[in-house]
């Protein structure tokens, strides 16, 4: 109220229940502000959902298509806590190993696991596919503005990630894929929770999806103004915006005059 609420473009928080609700008061009072969950977090809950499967029924094909994630994972903490743990001890532990039976049993999984070029297949493979939500979660939590960015962010870190999967299975586009389904409708699943108006509308205001250069990258990108849904919530944030019908109308002439470059 200090600032003027027509001076704020959104309200940004964590996930939860409850700042959900905050958010859904805020914008009930003042329409013209947006809530919008952190990018962040929700980039955090997407990679938690997949490395992290858990066997409920109602995520069954989930972990039955990413449980060995977990496993991998797990092996990871097991070796890394062994070093950690007997760095300042090894004299001790190579002096009374036969003392120590559940350390011997311990390095002994730690060294099959170390020489396993099949768990380190399985290491590169897991980076693999989850290193553009790491990239794309490290981008977004800066303390610069990326509001205009995330748009795109998740549709290229999305196909990233199915190339990563792709090529690992040896698979073309057109193929199937059981896990990358799993993996994307995850990735979706976040996405629709926590797309606003505003992502659509900074996009398709950012001068730099309309250059030649970035549609010439990909032959599927279109300009954001020939883009349907990009269309559809621009036009309901212009609604929010502009309660006036005139005003609504110049906004939109302005728009298509900026879209066509003119």
């Amino acid at each position: 109220m200090e600032v003027g609420h027509e001076n704020v473009v959104q309200i940004i928080t964590d996930n939860a229940a409850n700042c959900n609700a905050a958010g859904q008061l805020i914008e009930a009072q003042f329409p013209s502000i947006f809530w919008t969950p952190c990018v962040v977090h929700t980039l955090n809950l997407a990679l938690k959902n997949i490395c992290a499967a858990k066997n409920v029924e109602a995520n069954q094909v989930t972990y039955d298509e990413c449980s060995w994630i977990t496993d991998v994972s797990g092996d990871a903490s097991i070796i890394k806590n062994f070093i950690m743990n007997h760095s300042m001890r090894l004299a001790i532990f190579n002096k009374f190993n036969t003392l120590r039976e559940d350390d011997v049993g311990k390095a002994r999984f730690v060294k099959e696991k170390v020489l396993d070029d099949v768990w380190w297949d399985s290491i590169d493979y897991t980076l693999a596919f989850t290193s553009p939500i790491y990239d794309m979660l490290r981008e977004c939590d800066m303390d610069t503005p990326c509001l205009h960015l995330v748009y795109d962010l998740w549709d290229t870190m999305i196909e990233k990630v199915r190339t990563a999967i792709y090529r690992k299975e040896g698979k073309r586009k057109e193929e199937e894929s059981k896990f990358f389904d799993v993996v994307h409708e995850i990735l979706v699943a976040r996405w629709n929770k926590s797309n606003t108006l505003l992502y659509c509308l900074a996009h398709s205001l950012n001068p730099r999806y309309y250059s030649e250069q970035w549609l010439g990258e990909d032959s599927s990108r279109v300009p954001p103004h020939k883009d349907a849904e990009i269309y559809t919530e621009r036009i309901k944030c212009f609604k929010r915006y502009f309660t006036n019908s005139e005003d609504r109308t110049r906004a939109n002439v302005e728009f298509a005059k900026f879209s066509m470059k003119s």
